[in-house]
């Protein structure tokens, strides 16, 4: 049935206008609103119940759809759509007219590669009538082009289950379960990778816990990219940063031996060769005054797995970022530290968890600042 359309009537190959033409040549609908075979085509539509509005409709998307896939033209295939949608906008209220509309679109979809339109329509259809093996088709067909290998199996098999001689569904069942044992394959293939990659980081990690029982935390500071290694001779080598409170100035370290102790590399920093601080107006820091602090408990140790991901150069899931505490058994404060202690003794203080890498403070004996360092005048966090 020819519908309504506000475009602008076409005229006959000598010129005659649409509205002159009979009915029956009409590829549209004049405008003209007094044309009497438009009122009586008018009459007859308003004659007609929605049921059978919506069934003409339908009539008018299977003959389109025919003529598309006999001809290979998108054109009927838009045209079938346009008469399917115009069925389903009557809302006829007859769930199994509705249903093939529904179907029959998404039909039309797949051939237009509206992959997307055809697996809304399909489930929609299926809600309608979920005894729908056609509906069930393409919405697996749907899914499996838009590379939803799950969910295309899923509707496979609630097809097959449908019609067991499915020949088609049984096809795309095949298909997505190859595809999903492919990306499941993949998947172990990635996770192998990553962990012979993330291998050293792991040994690292194992080295400075296990055999070291050093105690590592969330990274804090840190001195470029600069991460501790396992040197051929065994020995573990850390960046080391000395911090002066009094001025948030810091100096580095970047290979800094465990079995260093502090004093050695005080000893350089603080050579009579060495420039003096460029903020030490007073002079207040010279070899003969440093005293050395850490900060206990300065954070939560981290277990080996999330170790690792850190050593990795990673950032571990449900990392607790957990502050030094002012009360309790852990509590932290300022500890002193001799200076003729190696690294590695002062790593392994069963109160220093070291903050990402190893941290000193250091401040000036007899200053004032060190008096309020030392005190509560200043705060630790």
């Amino acid at each position: 049935m020819v519908e309504a359309s506000d475009a602008q009537p076409r005229a006959a190959c000598d010129g005659t206008a649409v509205e002159d033409l009979p009915a029956v040549f009409w590829d549209e609908m004049p405008t003209n609103k007094d044309n009497v075979d438009l009122a009586a085509i008018n009459a007859l539509i308003e004659e007609q119940t929605p049921v059978e509005r919506a069934e003409s409709h339908k009539n008018q998307g299977n003959e389109a759809l025919k003529t598309g896939l006999k001809h290979r033209k998108k054109f009927y295939f838009r045209e079938a759509i346009t008469a399917y949608t115009k069925g389903l906008d009557v809302q006829c209220g007859d769930s199994i007219i509705e249903t093939v509309l529904l179907s029959n679109r998404a039909q039309v979809h797949l051939q237009l590669g509206n992959d997307r339109n055809a697996l809304e329509d399909s489930l929609r259809a299926m809600k309608l009538d979920t005894n729908n093996v056609k509906a069930c088709y393409r919405a697996a067909r749907a899914s499996y082009n838009l590379k939803q290998y799950s969910k295309a199996l899923t509707l496979a098999e609630q097809g097959i289950a449908i019609d067991a001689g499915a020949s088609e569904l049984k096809r795309i069942q095949q298909d997505a379960q190859q595809h999903l044992q492919a990306e499941e394959q993949r998947a172990v293939e990635r996770a192998a990778r990553e962990k012979a990659k993330r291998g050293p980081a792991q040994q690292l990690a194992s080295t400075l816990i296990s055999l070291r029982s050093w105690q590592i935390g969330k990274p804090q500071l840190s001195i470029g990219d600069r991460k501790p290694f396992v040197a051929e001779d065994s020995l573990v080598h850390w960046p080391v940063m000395f911090v002066y409170p009094e001025t948030m100035q810091t100096d580095a370290v970047e290979d800094f031996v465990e079995v260093d102790s502090l004093q050695q590399h005080l000893d350089v920093m603080f050579s009579p060769d060495a420039p003096p601080l460029d903020w030490d107006d007073e002079h207040q820091y010279t070899r003969d005054k440093l005293e050395l602090y850490y900060l206990s408990h300065a954070a939560r140790p981290l277990p080996l797995e999330q170790l690792t991901e850190v050593l990795y150069g990673g950032w571990p899931q449900d990392l607790q970022d957990a502050a030094p505490q002012r009360y309790g058994p852990k509590a932290s404060k300022w500890c002193q530290v001799s200076e003729n202690l190696l690294l590695g003794e002062v790593l392994a203080k069963p109160d220093y968890v070291i903050p990402g890498i190893p941290v000193f403070f250091v401040v000036s004996k007899g200053s004032n600042y060190r008096e309020r360092f030392l005190s509560d005048e200043i705060p630790l966090f």
